[in-house]
């Protein structure tokens, strides 16, 4: 531990507060001014409750005041110091249900082995403690029954560590992109937490609706991919697309794509279900070759066309795709697999975390004959008013171009104005061609 110290239970955050302007890895503190920063080394259960925006470790915070170190550290103003940090934190925030272990933005890759791939995975795939804060934690369980909705059994809450004890669980883990709020929580016993652990709980049967209708809004409040649809669209519309997604378990996959056309997929097997995972499993298998087995996970190697079938077919099957490598120019749409985000407005947009999707190409949608009919009527009404606005232009026109040829024939009529003889002859020969292509034939004769 670096010389500094560190202040635990302050509304659930924990900061370091080094001596000087290095922390403790050594590299320079971000302020131009060289004043002090609060390092957020530790991420407690309830920091998210209280600060509305992902936090990630590592995270400096700079203090709203300029203070000295020796000030900072003086026992009257530690308290002080740590809540002018956490205020500063607060006042940034952007997003009120942020998940508990929050992704940063997926890096360029360009080039990739399976040893790095291995390497990024293992750290991205460390279990972490999630725990709801006390007060949650005694609302959730205050409003439970007297029966496991999974099991139906009754609790025994006289012995708090027997498997029949009610115990608080996820509807949606946190590592499948679920939130740590009480939206997400429920109470059942620790039996069927135990032999729930991450699956989802589409895998349960018998689940009561109350259940499925509580997943169905934390998945809303998770972290969702992009869905292939125009930004036109309304956000009902962007939603009901979402839960459809929703309607299949979620499983968890680790992708990368490389510039030289590298990609690989990692289907692990720590969270998620047998049927997720073996839908994860069966379409990367199809797609590419096996390169590791492992107990704790699968890679495949993909070509780039393949990757790009499959991850969009894995996300369409509510997989949560956690990006380990990105190209770093981007093709289209279907290259912006690996962006997320907790809000259905910004994935309607297709902005999120600072980047931005094009568009996606949406195929043609097949036409009904109805339809087919309907526009051939248009068609032809369309048609024949081009028609008969052809022939009263050209009727007019042609009056206009005998009157000038009979004034020509009089001798008392000259001198004639070259001018509107030239304006009526175009005018004559722009209705012919009119005309012509009303009715169908060719003006090539016409200039």
């Amino acid at each position: 531990m670096p010389k500094g110290w560190r202040l635990n239970g302050l509304h659930g955050i924990s900061v370091l507060f080094p001596l000087g302007p290095s922390n403790p890895q050594g590299a320079c503190c971000p302020c131009a001014d060289q004043l002090l920063c609060a390092r957020v080394v530790a991420l407690s259960t309830a920091t998210q409750t209280v600060v509305s925006r992902p936090l990630l470790a590592n995270e400096f915070v700079p203090l709203p005041f300029a203070l000295s170190a020796p000030h900072a550290l003086h026992a009257r103003n530690r308290r002080a110091v740590a809540c002018a940090a956490l205020a500063n934190i607060a006042s940034r925030a952007t997003l009120n249900a942020a998940p508990l272990f929050p992704q940063p933005m997926t890096p360029a890759c360009p080039t990739l082995t399976l040893a790095d791939f291995q390497n990024a995975i293992d750290s991205l795939d460390v279990p972490h403690s999630a725990t709801l804060p006390l007060y949650a934690r005694r609302r959730v369980l205050e409003a439970a029954g007297e029966h496991c909705p999974l099991c139906r059994q009754p609790y025994i809450r006289d012995v708090p560590r027997s498997f029949s004890a009610p115990v608080i669980a996820t509807c949606v883990h946190p590592f499948l992109g679920g939130p740590l709020t009480i939206e997400n929580a429920f109470v059942c016993c620790r039996r069927c937490q135990q032999s729930r652990a991450s699956s989802d709980l589409l895998t349960v049967a018998e689940l009561p609706e109350c259940l499925r209708e509580q997943r169905a809004r934390t998945l809303l409040l998770s972290h969702n991919h992009l869905v292939p649809l125009p930004s036109s669209v309304s956000l009902p519309a962007y939603r009901e697309a979402l839960r459809a997604r929703h309607a299949m378990p979620r499983s968890r996959v680790y992708a990368a794509q490389a510039d030289d056309g590298i990609c690989m997929l990692g289907v692990s097997s720590r969270y998620g279900d047998r049927l997720s995972k073996g839908l994860a499993n069966l379409l990367a298998g199809m797609a590419g070759k096996p390169l590791a087995r492992e107990k704790r996970r699968v890679v495949y190697l993909l070509t780039d066309d393949n990757f790009r079938r499959v991850v969009w077919q894995m996300i369409d099957a509510n997989a949560r795709v956690v990006g380990v490598g990105r190209r770093t120019e981007l093709r289209d749409f279907l290259d912006h697999w690996w962006l997320t985000s907790a809000s259905v407005s910004e994935l309607r947009r297709g902005k999120a975390g600072g980047a931005s999707a094009p568009p996606p190409v949406l195929k043609a949608r097949p036409v009904k004959p109805s339809t087919e009919r309907m526009r051939r009527l248009a068609a032809r009404r369309k048609a024949a008013q081009e028609r008969a606005e052809a022939e009263r232009e050209y009727e007019e026109a042609n009056a206009a171009m005998e009157a000038m040829l009979s004034a020509r024939r009089q001798r008392k009529a000259f001198p004639t104005d070259p001018e509107m003889e030239a304006e009526v002859l175009a005018r004559y020969g722009q209705a012919s061609r009119r005309l012509n292509a009303a009715l169908g034939y060719s003006p090539a004769g016409i200039r």
